[in-house]
């Protein structure tokens, strides 16, 4: 910078009042004599080097990251890979048993499901003892599955009576003990698909499929899914809540297929208000969905059956209708004031 720009510079500065007379006449002073010194006594600047452990960390975080990268992909890879190849094994057998099903005696047919039970329940246990991660977990909870209908499928083949009954209690004990040694989503909804397949099986065992015994068995289960799901008995609580809202809707839907329609209309009744109790204390949305669901079904096949016809369709849809709106209302109304969910 020349003298003249220098200044002007601080003339501007003195004037704006950012610098006194005395700074810029220190400032001018300082600047003269540093044009008077010889440039090979002027000290280098001093330029701050980069920290060589700084850029080493900074190298193995990236590095790490990558690893880590890498390390997710191969397990996603590896679960798609357990799941596609857990399910090849499992239809290739059925396939291959089915054509020669005729030719095998019960002896070597029990032998074959058996020896297929065996490989599924010894891969998951050999990955359960492993690195535990989401990913492997699931992946044992699905190959645990795959032993479990396989080993039913022996259960079925091995016992002379009561085939699906036994079948369904040897394979809901197997994903039992599969499930509370690793917890997952997947092990919660195979161990509800053997427990519905158990109880139909029980139920066309004494011929009670349909009809209000039916119903209220399945309202049990709703029932114990949810204290079970809420005393932590089955971790996952969303999927377990939404099993047991479900399972309550439906088991009316059961009566009226029975024709015990009062029944349906009661279990509806403990589904609607029970729904809604539950939602206005935890405002978890099964329970709402559920509430909605049987006060909107219940209400519509009470006036239809009522009524029967056109007219009563219509009514009955009307009264649907009515119910959707002040469940909507009730919705928005309650959201406002919903505290928030960790």
């Amino acid at each position: 910078m020349s003298f003249d720009a220098l200044e002007r510079a601080l003339v501007e500065l003195a004037a704006s009042g950012e610098l006194t007379r005395e700074q810029a006449e220190q400032v001018r002073e300082r600047y003269m004599v540093e044009l008077a010194r010889p440039e090979e006594s002027i000290a280098p600047t001093n330029v701050p080097s980069l920290n060589v452990q700084e850029v080493n960390a900074q190298e193995g975080h990236v590095q790490e990251n990558h690893v880590e990268e890498d390390r997710s992909r191969r397990s996603l890879l590896g679960e798609i890979g357990g799941y596609v190849g857990g399910a090849f094994t499992l239809v290739a057998t059925l396939v291959i048993l089915g054509s020669t099903w005729s030719q095998l005696s019960n002896v070597g047919r029990i032998i074959t499901l058996l020896a297929l039970t065996l490989i599924f329940a010894a891969v998951a246990l050999l990955l359960h003892r492993g690195e535990k991660s989401p990913v492997r977990a699931r992946l044992v909870a699905t190959l645990f599955s795959f032993a479990g209908i396989s080993g039913a499928a022996t259960a079925g083949v091995a016992t002379p009576w009561q085939k699906a009954l036994v079948a369904g209690i040897i394979g809901s004990i197997i994903v039992d003990l599969a499930y509370f040694r690793n917890r997952t989503s997947v092990g919660h909804v195979s161990l509800f698909a053997f427990k519905i397949f158990a109880t139909i099986a029980f139920l066309d065992a004494i011929n009670i499929f349909n009809g209000a015994v039916a119903a209220l068995l399945f309202a049990a289960i709703a029932v114990a899914w949810y204290f079970f799901t809420r005393r932590g008995i089955l971790h996952e609580k969303m999927l377990g809540f939404t099993i047991a809202s479900a399972t309550a809707f439906v088991s009316a839907e059961i009566a009226f297929i029975g024709s015990s329609h009062i029944v349906g209309y009661l279990l509806f009744l403990a589904t609607g208000v029970g729904g809604y109790l539950i939602y206005s204390r935890t405002r978890l949305w099964p329970f709402l969905v559920a509430a909605v669901a049987a006060s909107t079904f219940g209400i519509a096949q009470l006036i239809i059956t009522t009524l029967g016809g056109a007219l009563g369709v219509s009514i009955g849809l009307l009264g649907a209708g009515l119910v959707l709106l002040g469940a909507s209302t009730y919705i928005l109304r309650t959201r406002r004031s919903a505290p928030p969910q960790s």
